[in-house]
């Protein structure tokens, strides 16, 4: 839906607004709604069958179909090290390589909780974990107890439609970008077990 706000305002399609005002300031030369042909080799697949299920499953962009809109939810396509420009702009508080991309106080809005208690206590969602609540656009962890994930009060993710996952932890001075194409429930094994290895090699 947002995705659609910003195509009426600006008058553009999504990919050509974030390639002006995202993608193109952090040098994100990877980074889009449909995968060049020229670039078709290197995007990694998936599995033909889920291996917990045995059921067909592919990815959205390895059907080679055009997309019907480009949609802001789970349809853009890229690589880690574009994801990691990404991450890092907002572990630098909105910040890359000398260049603002975001505003500090809309990257503070965006990363604090904007559930009111009585909202957050009668989410069902299995997309919000305990310990979190939801900011603008990404999930929000609100103390250090409580979650089934390692982490610090303050870290805010999301995780990809086909199984990739980003967090950035403030209190560590971390960003992270995982990358996968699991498009089945493995996916939440996975990002499991990243973070807890990734926060487990800690030694201070």
């Amino acid at each position: 839906m947002l995705g659609l706000v910003v195509e009426a305002i600006s008058g553009k399609s999504l990919g050509a607004f974030l390639q002006e005002r995202l993608w193109g300031p952090l040098g994100m030369v990877d980074t889009s709604f449909s995968i060049p042909e020229g670039k078709k080799g290197r995007y990694a697949l998936a599995f033909a069958n889920d291996p917990l299920t045995g059921k067909p499953q592919s990815v959205l962009h390895a059907l080679g179909k055009p997309l019907k809109f480009e949609c802001g939810g789970g349809c853009a396509v890229s690589t880690a090290m574009d994801y990691l420009r990404f991450a890092q702009m907002l572990a630098n508080k909105g910040i890359l390589e000398g260049r603002r991309i975001l505003s500090r106080k809309t990257l503070e809005l965006m990363t604090s909780d904007q559930l009111a208690p009585d909202v957050r206590a009668a989410t069902t969602s299995p997309v919000l974990a305990e310990g979190y609540s939801f900011g603008l656009g990404f999930a929000v962890r609100t103390q250090p107890g409580r979650a089934l994930l390692a982490g610090s009060a303050g870290e805010f993710y999301w995780g990809g439609a086909f199984g990739t996952y980003f967090w950035v932890d403030p209190a560590e001075d971390l960003a992270v970008v995982f990358m996968a194409a699991t498009p089945s429930e493995l996916r939440a094994h996975f990002r499991t077990l990243v973070k807890n290895l990734v926060l487990a090699s800690i030694l201070d």
